[in-house]
């Protein structure tokens, strides 16, 4: 007989690899369960199938991509500017591929991404820590940074854009592990610089204002000691000149020349992927200027990093806001990312607190996110790409990779008292990863309701270039409830809006993360907020005046909602544009009754549904909307 062959090293890794992609995957699918079909639910959840949506029709790719923000496709027929929706590039370019076949609309596409996005950082950060932490460490905190992070993990789907981070969490653990290398003087090879150099370009298709903006403060934190160690290493103690630079690139590339121009062409098409769209926002949306006011509504506690994600006594369980006043707690783990995590790094901090280099950076970001507050104390706001961060908590999504680079300093104690204390951890950790991730699974996903979709296609065949809800909410995530009364239904109504990548009209209403006060003049100039005010009897002048915008704006008809509306007001709409062509329920809405025009359906009005260009209005669009 043969001797067996020695599994290699390569083996070995794709085998554990490929095992931990399938042990996330399957607890990801546990998570999300519905693969039917579209995520709509009526809250924030379909903000980002509809950005995504209008991303894929308003993208323009040559030479440059770029994104047509300035249109009357919501707040129809005045226009708006569209930068402060919830942007994720890489998801919207996944959205716009789909796009191309029929019926994408119908698609899981959102759940697909987001176990996409469980899988990758799971297996990309053991890839990058197996060789330095070993096998055991790698696959922990792979399980730790996706599906046992109960902040993100609760995120789903509501918040999804902060449930997927990816590329973050990994451009932190390439940075970190870089530094580790330069401290302890290992080889950098040419394929790894580049690696790190792509993660901070591939942060980028990520949500530009939270979740991308902590990668790139950790390298600004961490970017003094990798050149200080890299001039240590390679400068001081060998003399580096250029000549020895060149020499060090050409065996580089000789020895890693397939891995080197591939990472090169893909560090190209990112960076023209991602650059300018990334730029072209950040610009328009910083052009804005909002009163700090705004800002006064999310402060957490650092006290919470040591609430356990135990059933009996976590942040659910437990009203921890009347002691710690911050009473605006927003999710579960909020600040809380666990307790064995907190223990750990505490840890594993101070058995390697001599290794400066390695620990500040770490300890500097999360200091800087727990001591947070949008207004009394803007301590991210150091950084530009966080001048809109208005909630504390939301730093929670990368305290378990903060904690995580400091738990790696554990070693194995020797004396038996530490051993049952490092066993007493880990116990702790197995009873928060099952108690955290079973009772995410209580919150059931809802099925949509088939016939919400049949009612839908009904209108997007009908003629007319725009639908309008009434009543129509208009509202800023920034701004109090009912924002000068354009929105009085917020709660039945944020995500009515979104539901126009199904019907492919435009919308009079819309939900933005940021509402500046200025895109509204032309709502308030025709007195909107008079005709939205609940239990409002509409006079002659009024029916009058709703006659002509129908009319003159070619509206395919009105999407009634019964239930928000008192008897006698729904009778009057019927008596005036009825009868109902089509009605069905939205999840937080209620019903919904379509009254379309009947001008338009018998040709008295024409419409080619596309949206105006030229009318008054949208003549306004530009000098409105441009600071």
């Amino acid at each position: 007989m043969h001797p067996a062959k020695p599994v290699s090293i390569a083996q070995k890794t794709t085998l554990v690899a490929g095992l931990l992609g399938l042990l996330v995957a399957a607890l990801g699918a546990g998570v999300i369960r519905d693969f039917s079909g579209p995520l709509l639910d009526g809250n924030d959840t379909d903000q980002y199938a509809y950005t995504s949506y209008y991303f894929a029709n308003n993208l323009t790719l040559w030479p440059l991509p770029a994104l047509n923000l300035l249109n009357n496709q919501a707040f129809y027929p005045y226009g708006t500017h569209h930068v402060f929706l919830p942007w994720g590039l890489e998801r919207d370019y996944f959205y716009a591929l789909l796009n191309r076949w029929p019926k994408a609309e119908y698609a899981p596409f959102l759940q697909v991404y987001y176990l996409y996005s469980l899988v990758v950082v799971a297996v990309g950060t053991y890839l990058l820590l197996w060789r330095r932490f070993g096998h055991v460490w790698a696959v922990g905190v792979g399980l730790v940074v996706s599906v046992f992070s109960f902040y993100s993990l609760f995120k789903y789907p509501v918040h999804l854009n902060m449930a997927v981070t990816h590329w973050t969490v990994l451009c932190m653990l390439a940075t970190f592990r870089l530094l580790h290398d330069l401290v302890h003087r290992q080889r950098v090879g040419l394929p790894f610089w580049l690696v790190w150099a792509w993660l901070h370009l591939a942060v980028l298709g990520l949500e530009l204002g939270y979740v991308a903006g902590y990668a790139l403060a950790f390298t600004t934190l961490t970017a003094p000691g990798i050149a200080y160690l890299f001039w240590r290493n390679h400068v001081r103690s060998a003399g580096w000149k250029f000549l020895a630079l060149k020499n060090w690139f050409v065996v580089e590339y000789t020895h890693n020349s397939g891995a080197v121009l591939c990472l090169a062409t893909l560090l190209i098409g990112t960076a023209w992927a991602y650059l300018p769209l990334a730029g072209q926002i950040s610009v328009e949306a910083l052009s804005y200027s909002f009163p700090p006011m705004a800002e006064m509504r999310a402060w957490s506690s650092p006290l919470r990093l040591f609430i356990p994600s135990l059933r009996p006594i976590d942040s659910h369980a437990i009203d921890y806001g009347t002691y710690l006043h911050d009473h605006f707690f927003e999710s579960y783990a909020q600040t809380s990312p666990g307790l064995y995590l907190t223990l750990l790094g505490v840890w594993g901090g101070w058995q390697q607190r001599r290794r400066v280099w390695l620990w500040a950076p770490v300890a500097g970001l999360l200091l800087l996110c727990l001591a947070y507050h949008p207004v009394l104390l803007p301590t991210l706001k150091i950084f530009p790409w966080f001048a809109f961060n208005r909630h504390a908590g939301r730093a929670t999504l990368v305290y378990p990779v903060l904690l995580s680079m400091l738990a790696l300093g554990v070693r194995w104690p020797r004396r038996g008292a530490a051993r049952v204390g490092l066993l007493a951890l880990l116990v702790l950790m197995g009873c928060e990863w099952y108690s955290g991730y079973t009772y995410r699974l209580h919150d059931a996903p809802k099925p949509v309701n088939a016939g919400l979709l049949t009612y839908l296609r009904t209108l997007r065949d009908l003629p007319g270039k725009a639908i309008l809800d009434w009543p129509f909410c208009i509202q800023g995530a920034d701004s109090p409830l009912d924002f000068q009364g354009l929105c009085p239904h917020y709660d039945a109504q944020n995500g009515v809006n979104t539901l126009r990548r199904f019907y492919h009209k435009a919308s009079v209403g819309q939900y933005v993360g940021r509402l500046h006060p200025r895109l509204l003049a032309p709502f308030l100039a025709d007195q909107w907020p008079r005709l939205l005010r609940p239990g409002y009897t509409f006079t002659p002048a009024d029916w009058g005046f709703l006659d002509r915008f129908l009319a003159e704006n070619a509206f395919a008809g009105v999407q009634l909602y019964p239930d928000l509306l008192t008897p006698t007001q729904t009778a009057a709409w019927v008596a005036r544009y009825g009868p109902v062509l089509a009605q069905t329920t939205h999840p937080t809405a209620g019903r919904l009754w379509f009254l379309p025009n009947r001008d338009l359906q018998s040709g008295t009005i024409s419409s080619n549904n596309e949206l105006p260009n030229g009318d008054r209005r949208t003549q306004r669009l530009s000098a409105l909307t441009r600071p």
